[in-house]
């Protein structure tokens, strides 16, 4: 049976850098396209925590030039499932209880809210840009095995892909399972004159059922990582998934 799945993207470096990468709990199939999907996924109810993601990008050009960039976000869910991801500039809050998308503007002391829909499988939040997408997707059991967020990507067929089980890691603490998942594009597939590999590993914890850790490896745009770090497993503040005393709606969407 499908259920619904928001992944919270926080900094618009997840949506700017635009490296490959695939959708899906470790052992589940690639999807290759023009970005990483970097976040968590849900709703998880009964399993509380709060922690801090860090995303990490390095890049070296054609002439040794390397480009580096760091970026931190405060990440958060209750018993009920709700979540929230927090930024400098920006807020998302995530309540399947209430059926909305918070999405708060902290310098303009602003907020939008989108009502979550029944019938899709997919809700996609960019916790850095203006854009809330909620997309159709189909799954495998109950893990997406396949998302369309409307960005290109080559379909599946034309990539040779092999997956791999990695050994058990403690990751910050958390046992975690992990998966590798290398990805042969094809001489042509994207005007490419030979073919290049595209690798990922993400680690996930089965018990919180949370995504503690991934890295994309992709030639087109270098490594980019993903990991929760400062991990407490305890209930956050409820005032965390309310609108914040003094911010004025701009509407619906």
């Amino acid at each position: 049976m499908s259920r619904r799945i928001l992944m919270f993207l926080a900094g618009a470096a997840a949506w700017a850098q635009g490296p490959s990468g695939w959708v899906a709990s470790p052992g589940t199939s690639a999807v290759i396209g023009h970005m990483a999907i970097q976040g968590q996924t849900g709703p998880v109810t009964g399993k509380p925590v709060q922690a801090t993601e860090v995303r990490h990008s390095v890049q070296t050009l054609s002439d040794g030039t390397k480009l580096e960039s760091s970026s931190s976000s405060h990440f958060y869910r209750d018993s009920q499932g709700r979540m929230r991801t927090e930024s400098a500039e920006r807020v998302e809050i995530y309540d399947p209880v209430a059926g909305f998308i918070y999405d708060l503007n902290s310098q303009r002391k602003t907020y939008t809210k989108t009502p979550t829909n029944a019938d899709r499988v997919m809700i996609a939040v960019a916790g850095g840009s203006s854009r809330v997408n909620q997309t159709s997707g189909t799954t495998r059991g109950d893990r997406p095995s396949h998302v369309d967020l409307g960005i290109p990507y080559r379909s599946e067929g034309q990539v040779n892909t092999v997956t791999e089980d990695m050994p058990p890691q403690t990751i910050n603490g958390i046992a975690a399972r992990g998966a590798r998942i290398t990805s042969t594009v094809p001489t042509g597939a994207v005007g490419n004159d030979r073919d290049f590999k595209i690798v990922n590993e993400r680690w996930y914890s089965d018990e919180l059922q949370i995504l503690l850790k991934t890295v994309n490896s992709d030639p087109r745009f270098g490594v980019n990582t993903y990991e929760l770090t400062n991990i407490v497993q305890a209930p956050p503040d409820p005032a965390l998934f309310q609108i914040p005393p003094g911010y004025t709606a701009r509407g619906e969407r």
